[in-house]
């Protein structure tokens, strides 16, 4: 058995075509065969300009989640233009927030490589980001050992990256084995050891590229929310269409009623 139930709200027009106001809420249960309000009631999709069919009212959220205004587009409703819009719009800035991100990684990975890892390395070796990170929060890294040869010696420089590792060990661990470990597991090694002494003018322009990568990263985060929401807005769109109709009450009034079927 399928049961319909409508939930009405009760709009007074008052006054103008420009002036609404509140009337009354009521809310009722109607029951009919086939899961239809009676003929008398004479209800009428809310939105709909021309007829559509039910499976054309089934299927618009889905074809909303999918691809916003879609869902409007079956509906005959001229606003799936905005979402299209919004999707195009929202699409293209992230396409360009990419491209503007991975310009900047170009810029800041070569100037790393030319000036502050060229003296430790000839052909030195690309790695994650959170490497450049820390090349913009040190100045040097400072060396990994020492000791040139032998057990590992820590830096104790705690100004440079690496020495503040080891000052960082020494606070999380009582043993001295574990403060080696724990050292070694995050210091710079050699190959990937960077100064940015004596240029500091080259170490102002890299992080001038990093905070710019930073900023299209955090554009693109945004646009991607807003594709969502697009898609989301859409389907909740077309869903309320599709469950929200109206009737004309007497004394100037409009009902608005959802149905629920089950």
């Amino acid at each position: 058995m399928r049961i319909t139930v409508w939930v009405l709200a009760t709009l007074s027009l008052a006054g103008s075509a420009l002036a609404q106001g509140v009337d009354a809420g009521r809310a009722g249960v109607a029951r009919s065969a086939g899961g239809r309000a009676p003929d008398s009631v004479a209800w009428t999709p809310l939105g709909l300009s021309a007829p559509v069919s039910d499976r054309q009212r089934a299927l618009a959220p889905i074809a909303s989640l999918v691809l916003p205004g879609s869902g409007q587009w079956l509906l005959r409703q001229d606003r799936f233009l905005g979402y299209v819009a919004v999707e195009a719009l929202a699409w293209w800035k992230y396409t360009t927030d990419v491209h503007e991100r991975a310009a900047q990684v170009e810029q800041y990975k070569d100037i790393a490589r030319r000036v502050a890892r060229a003296q430790f390395s000839a052909a030195p070796r690309d790695t994650a980001w959170v490497y450049y990170e820390w090349m913009r929060d040190y100045l040097e890294s400072g060396q990994y050992s020492l000791s040139a040869t032998g057990p590992v010696s820590p830096e104790t420089d705690p100004t440079t990256f690496n020495g503040s590792r080891w000052v960082l060990a020494q606070s999380s661990h009582a043993l001295y084995a574990d403060q080696l470990a724990e050292y070694e597991r995050t210091a710079v090694k050699p190959e990937f050891r960077w100064s940015w002494r004596n240029a500091q003018f080259q170490y102002d322009v890299y992080r001038r590229y990093t905070d710019k990568r930073n900023d299209a990263n955090r554009a693109a985060v945004a646009d991607l929310l807003v594709i969502g929401a697009n898609h989301v807005l859409s389907m909740v769109d077309a869903f309320a269409t599709m469950r929200l109709q109206v009737r004309a009450e007497a004394g100037g009034r409009t009902s608005v009623g959802a149905m629920i079927q089950w």
